[in-house]
């Protein structure tokens, strides 16, 4: 049993051609194992992630990603001729590199790398401890072949259509969420199983024609920062929200840590994606949000522990963001 579990982790893993590892994600369970799919998930002391990898041609690959963990490390050795197209549908994701950049990804966010890159191994960084996304992993020399005959189109370059994007960086580039591009991944998230894969393959075409008929003009969004930039937010951000009873100001917290309060306001947005504020805010709330479903604390206790003074404020707070008040919440919950 165990050399069978070996035996399905290590081609889980190599992906086939090369091997993919999770560094500090010790705990692999193979959760199910078809043509179709294969799902497994990695597991530590911090939390967990699930991933789904559907094969949908020769050489086209969709890896799903659901992670419940703020960080893990995912080491991809150079791939020849291999490209990704990723997708965030939930939450933001960090990635750092193994040549110092930091490249943000957020809700609906597209990004298209060359993976025969050494710097495509990196450390992947959740800040709100969830994300939920995907890669299509596309071998030219094996899809190529398919994709012309299925396109009808003999000439049809694949290799050629990642360059258009990636022309200007080693890696690749990153653009912003769209609703034509929104439209265009929604259903892959939620297809019903029954045809998942024949509409898979349906929407890799789409996806393939879609990148085609993008004007390559447009200002990408990548977003570059310092390591020390990134330590100081996340630093910050630490304290904030490990001291939520505290109330400082952006120039006490600029002060502190020796940064210009503008250049503080505009990292922490690129990290975390939102302002200061509105995400020590939201944070608060979904702090109070798992207070009121799992614990018998006051209302009062819980607006103290979230870091108001009193229940009044915390209530008006509360819901703004919910819709509802902390006791209706509360009492929506138990039924």
């Amino acid at each position: 049993m165990a050399a069978k579990k070996d035996g399905i982790k290590r081609s889980y893993k190599e992906g086939r051609k090369h091997k993919e590892t999770m560094k500090g994600m010790n705990d692999m369970r193979l959760i199910e194992e078809t043509k179709e799919r294969t799902v497994v998930s990695f597991e530590n002391e911090e939390g967990k992630v699930i991933l789904t990898r559907c094969p949908i041609f020769p050489g086209v690959d969709i890896l799903y990603i659901d992670a419940h963990i703020e960080c893990f490390s995912f080491c991809a050795p150079p791939v020849p001729h291999v490209f990704a197209i990723n997708h965030c549908e939930e939450g933001r994701v960090e990635c750092q590199f193994n040549n110092g950049e930091y490249l943000y990804m957020g809700h609906g966010d597209m990004s298209i790398s060359w993976r025969d890159h050494h710097e495509y191994c990196h450390t992947a960084f959740f800040p709100s401890a969830f994300y939920r996304g995907l890669s299509m992993k596309i071998s030219v020399p094996q899809a190529e072949p398919c994709i012309r005959q299925l396109l009808g189109e003999p000439q049809f370059d694949l290799g050629a259509l990642c360059n258009r994007f990636c022309k200007n960086a080693a890696f690749g580039m990153i653009m912003e969420a769209t609703p034509n591009m929104e439209h265009l991944f929604y259903e892959l998230y939620h297809v019903p199983e029954s045809i998942h894969l024949r509409y898979s393959r349906l929407k890799v075409l789409e996806v393939l024609l879609f990148l085609g008929t993008l004007d390559t003009e447009f200002e990408e969004k990548r977003i570059y920062l310092t390591k020390s930039q990134v330590d100081i937010v996340k630093a910050v951000h630490n304290s904030l929200t490990e001291n939520m009873q505290q109330h400082v100001t952006i120039d006490d917290l600029a002060k502190k840590y020796g940064i210009a309060p503008t250049t503080l306001k505009r990292c922490f947005k690129s990290v975390y994606g939102s302002t200061i504020g509105q995400y020590i805010k939201d944070f608060r709330i979904a702090i109070a949000k798992r207070l009121l479903e799992t614990t018998d604390a006051s209302i009062l206790a819980i607006a103290n522990q979230v870091g108001y003074e009193n229940s009044s404020k915390f209530s008006v707070a509360f819901k703004k963001v919910t819709g509802a008040l902390p006791k209706d919440y509360r009492k929506n919950f138990q039924q």
